[in-house]
């Protein structure tokens, strides 16, 4: 028996998956993009599955309060604010000695989207925005590239396998909730059992995918509810929706540099202003009733002003914000999803 027989030996035995799908899932070339709650359990999960290349996207860095939930990091890089990709990078290495690692500290946009997902063969979601989603959703349909969607939030998780005939996210969700309806980590919280169930769906339709790609996953939305607790599977259009700018008029809104937020450094100061993508203004006096007591929300005439570990966040009726305490876009851009939502 070879070490990889050995190593791989009980996954093969699974009929539905066998050495052939053993052989498929080691020649593919996977890509994750936010490398977080789910995204730090799937970069350990293929690594030990038996993936020889993979791709780490992420702009973030590890702090203290991502350690319940989030694999590959410790204390030391929290102390340290070592980026994810690289702290991911070096735990990974000692998983599997040959597996081909490409860090990229990086925030995904229009502009960087080919450089960062050109040549894979599949994408995994693990971001905490919509916006980051679209633009998966819409560099795949047009590339002809399948991904795989992830969310958690609270004890909820969901996800579903999209290939590129569609139909596709927007064919699902054609605009992204307002902010003021879309909680987040920081809002409303997460057990790691939502997480670990949400990266573990992913998984599995990842697995099918590459290992049977003759037989595909169905077309399912599966939402668990770790609490209770129980998985509902909602079932997709049959088809690509006659109103998807993506799927019947070839059309990719995400990939237009004008449809996605913008974040400028603000000279002589240690700020950085957020333009979010076109849409409906935020609700703030909603948002404000959401956010937890330390943020110390005030609403003002015309804004909202929140305390954050990292600084302030002032956010404008019309969407736009000035995130303080730091000059870096991508940290700002960070610190702007994961407190309001996008």
């Amino acid at each position: 028996m070879t070490a990889e027989e050995e190593r791989y030996g009980r996954q093969e035995r699974v009929p539905c998956f066998g050495p052939g799908g053993q052989e498929r899932l080691a020649s593919a070339a996977l890509g994750i993009v936010g490398l977080g709650a789910l995204g730090s359990r799937l970069a350990e999960d293929l690594a030990r599955a038996g993936v020889l290349r993979l791709r780490l996207i992420d702009r973030d860095w590890v702090e203290i309060h991502n350690l319940h939930r989030q694999h590959l990091y410790g204390e030391d890089a929290a102390r340290e604010a070592v980026p994810k990709v690289l702290a991911a990078a070096e735990r990974l290495a000692d998983i599997r000695k040959d597996l081909t690692l490409e860090p990229e500290l990086a925030d995904l946009d229009p502009s960087n989207a080919d450089r960062l997902l050109g040549d894979l063969d599949l994408i995994l979601d693990g971001t905490d925005n919509f916006q980051s989603r679209y633009l998966i959703n819409d560099w795949c349909a047009k590339n002809g590239v399948p991904w795989i969607y992830g969310a958690c939030v609270g004890t909820e998780a969901m996800a579903a396998a999209f290939r590129p005939e569609g139909p596709c996210l927007r064919c699902l969700f054609p605009e992204a909730p307002p902010a003021e309806r879309n909680p987040t980590c920081e809002t409303a919280g997460i057990l790691p059992s939502a997480a670990a169930t949400a990266a573990s769906l992913q998984l599995s339709l990842c697995l099918r995918l590459l290992g049977r790609p003759e037989d595909p996953p169905p077309s399912y939305l599966l939402v668990a509810e770790t609490w209770t607790p129980e998985i509902r599977r909602l079932r997709f259009p049959e088809g690509p929706v006659d109103t998807c700018p993506t799927c019947t008029e070839g059309s990719f809104p995400a990939l237009s540099a004008r449809l996605g937020s913008r974040a400028m450094t603000l000279c002589g100061r240690d700020a950085v202003q957020i333009t979010p993508p076109e849409g409906p203004p935020p609700d703030l006096e909603v948002l404000a009733s959401r956010l937890p007591p330390e943020t110390e929300a005030v609403l003002q005439a015309g804004m909202l002003r929140l305390r954050i570990p990292e600084g302030r966040i002032t956010l404008f009726r019309d969407g736009r914000a000035i995130v303080q305490g730091t000059k870096d876009p991508g940290k700002a851009r960070a610190l702007y999803d994961r407190w309001l939502g996008t």
